[in-house]
């Protein structure tokens, strides 16, 4: 739990971190664009200023085409001046038919960038191979873009020595509270077998309203010491797992006819929706005992005369076991709190019913060890449903 909570923070801390950096990344792409544009910009008017001045080209890797119009508005002289070996025939060629199917307005063609000036009867096309101002774009893009990724991966480090000075001490507290707990439900054993030995004893002498509410109780309470230690072997992770292939079905059925007779006995009835010879990899153990404490837990608070049902079935490659019980009074907003340790509606789940308010708590660790899905749906004042997807 602490695991998760830790990850849970370095992920929402480097989230932020991520869209942080990403803004600015973006925003210095841009900005670096912009200064790219701004320099070939510079380059063009440079070669139009220079060449209208003084009929020559100064600027490397430049070039000039002056096209002139006759009375007829027609083309009759190409002049092409340049400063340039990087530009070919074909790119002189598609920087005209492009300037001319535009109306003469400025843009480019591959790498080589144009402006279109326009002086009496003539059209100036100035242009630049911008190759060197691209790859000058790119590497200072690339280069910001790896320093920002170093500087992620130095803020994660940082975040997770952070994380760990948080934690630790959150972690350290939590494992002695679970000590705390594991040790105390030891000792509690032996003097609560002690008095339920000598109330039985003292059973033998005649019955006895105090007697029997001292054996009662002390049931009561082996029954929350034995929960509490099962929850203390979840939580340090002590349950080993025995992985094997198993009939499920079969495990299924035998755990839950143990059942039969408890609901008959309290007036309600059971029913098994079991597909047949379905085979499952894991742990029997497992199973056995989340089948146990599903249909506990739908046979106490079933209402009286209602109906528990269990189903299994594979539907394509997912096997769902199901336990439904009438007459439940969780409110429909709180399902997923059933899970949670000791809870009680006060108007369901009365410590009458015999139970220590910790056996879903146990179903979900033993879900969660197993990798398990376990959902609750409740229907207030009709149904509780809880799904486990195995």
């Amino acid at each position: 739990m602490i695991r998760k909570a830790q990850t849970k923070f370095i992920l929402i801390i480097m989230s932020l971190m991520l869209g942080v950096f990403l803004l600015l990344f973006g925003v210095s792409y841009f900005s670096l664009q912009n200064l790219n544009d701004r320099n070939i910009k510079n380059t063009l008017d440079r070669i139009e200023t220079h060449y209208v001045a003084n009929g020559e080209l100064t600027i490397p890797n430049s070039l000039v085409i002056v096209l002139t119009r006759d009375e007829s508005n027609q083309f009759s002289n190409k002049s092409i001046l340049t400063n340039t070996t990087t530009i070919t025939e074909r790119q002189i060629q598609m920087v005209i038919d492009n300037a001319s199917g535009n109306s003469f307005n400025s843009g480019s063609v591959e790498n080589v960038y144009y402006k279109v000036y326009f002086d009496g009867n003539r059209f100036i096309i100035s242009a630049t191979d911008a190759n060197e101002f691209l790859h000058v774009f790119k590497s200072n893009v690339s280069n910001f873009l790896i320093l920002l990724i170093i500087i992620y991966l130095l803020l994660f480090i940082f975040v997770y020595i952070l994380s760990l000075s948080v934690f630790d001490p959150i972690k350290e507290t939590f494992f002695k509270q679970k000590q705390f707990i594991s040790n105390a439900s030891h000792e509690l054993k032996t003097p609560l077998t002690i008095i339920s030995a000598n109330a039985e004893v003292l059973k033998q002498n005649g019955e006895n309203q105090w007697i029997d509410n001292i054996s009662s109780q002390t049931e009561r309470l082996n029954i929350l010491v034995n929960d509490m230690l099962s929850l203390a072997k979840i939580d340090e992770a002590k349950e080993q797992l025995s992985i094997l292939n198993f009939n499920l079905s079969e495990v299924v059925t035998n755990e839950a006819l143990a059942f039969d007779a408890l609901a008959f006995e309290k007036g309600k009835t059971l029913n098994l929706f079991i597909q047949p010879n379905l085979q499952y990899k894991g742990d029997i153990k497992s199973v056995k005992n989340i089948v146990n404490i599903l249909l506990d837990n739908a046979v106490k608070h079933a209402n009286t005369g209602g109906e528990i049902t269990l189903q299994l079935k594979k539907e394509s490659s997912k096997i769902t076991l199901t336990v439904f019980n009438t007459g439940s009074n969780i409110p429909n907003a709180d399902s997923q709190k059933i899970f949670e340790r000791f809870y009680r509606s006060d108007q369901s789940r009365s410590r009458e019913s015999g139970g220590s308010g910790l056996g879903l708590s146990i179903a979900k660790g033993i879900a969660d060890n197993n990798k398990w899905k376990i959902t609750a749906s409740s229907k207030y004042q009709e149904s509780m449903t809880i799904t486990i997807i195995l």
